[in-house]
């Protein structure tokens, strides 16, 4: 698919509120869009997971609110001690298992906006589990609309967009963008709390 398709299929079923396939299709627009940007780096999970290093800055003020550079989630995997960071967390728990056909783990999962601005997350540090508010699938998808590398492409409608705190943008528009992005995103103002666990 194109990530166009993929970007579309999101926002599509994000108005639909089928938050998982939202998810899926941003996942897999995050996906295309590393493999195009890092062609020299074969394994997918490091391509997938420096694409959202790479990009924390948009990502952290479409999220909304969490320091998601540097916080640590306290779970372990395949003898992981020092926790997870949300690159892992959204590649290991999300995509692999939704790109795969698989279930979410239990625990997991992604909550319905509550209200305008307002997300909801869980972590449960027990069960090493966490939901997701709504806004990460946003938060994933709009870097790749920015992504140079993805300028060519079309959806063919004005009506898809993404809005940051204070910025409108229409997808069409914004294609392969970044930089002027960059530029009128408020970065400075952003509430970013570094979660402690």
């Amino acid at each position: 698919m194109k990530i166009s398709d993929l970007i579309k299929s999101s926002l599509d079923s994000s108005d639909r509120k089928e938050l998982n396939q939202a998810m899926l299709f941003a996942c897999l627009a995050v996906d295309g869009t590393a493999k195009k940007l890092y062609p020299g780096i074969k394994k997918n999970g490091e391509r997938y997971r420096k694409f959202i290093v790479d990009h924390i800055d948009i990502i952290e003020l479409m999220y909304g609110g969490v320091n998601l550079k540097e916080t640590v989630f306290p779970f372990g995997k395949n003898n992981r001690k020092d926790g997870m960071k949300f690159e892992d967390v959204v590649y290991e728990k999300f995509r692999c298992h939704l790109a795969h056909g698989d279930e979410l783990s239990k625990g997991y999962s992604i909550n319905v906006k509550v209200g305008e601005n307002v997300q909801h997350s869980t972590v449960n540090v027990e069960e090493q589990s966490l939901t997701l508010p709504e806004s990460v699938i946003f938060a994933l998808g709009l870097p790749c609309v920015l992504s140079p590398v993805n300028e060519n492409q079309s959806i063919g409608s004005y009506v898809y967009h993404y809005r940051d705190p204070i910025n409108y943008y229409v997808v069409d528009r914004w294609w392969g963008k970044i930089d002027c992005a960059r530029k009128i995103m408020d970065f400075g103002s952003q509430i970013k709390v570094k979660l402690e666990f």
